[in-house]
């Protein structure tokens, strides 16, 4: 058994031009972790798009894999980008270009779970 590892010349453009960072990537995941060891959150997917420019985290609260959080990212310009935040039922219910702000708003909606 080997070990290879695979690189994507495009994640790497993606990433040089996008505002979203690593550990961005990280804290979103470990949001998820945190969710799923509560037993707040059953699954995550994670898609990127390089051709439009989008990154999507779609979070998932049972196994009949209904997306209940989506958080999106966007480019909308050459070093801008858009986060948005989706609910199941309600659709958008936040956007903005800084992802401090979004993110809090994500984890309010995980914190919700708890009641």
């Amino acid at each position: 058994m080997a070990f290879r590892v695979i690189d994507n010349p495009d994640f790497d453009r993606f990433k040089a031009q996008s505002g979203f960072k690593n550990h961005q990537f990280k804290l979103l995941a470990g949001l998820f972790s945190r969710a799923a060891s509560l037993k707040l959150l059953y699954d995550i997917a994670v898609d990127v798009d390089f051709d439009e420019g989008v990154c999507t985290f779609t979070y998932f609260k049972s196994n009949n894999y209904v997306p209940y959080l989506q958080f999106l990212i966007r480019r909308v310009g050459p070093q801008t980008d858009m986060y948005e935040l989706y609910k199941e039922g309600k659709g958008r219910i936040a956007k903005s270009g800084l992802f401090e702000r979004i993110y809090e708003r994500l984890e309010e909606e995980v914190d919700a779970l708890k009641s």
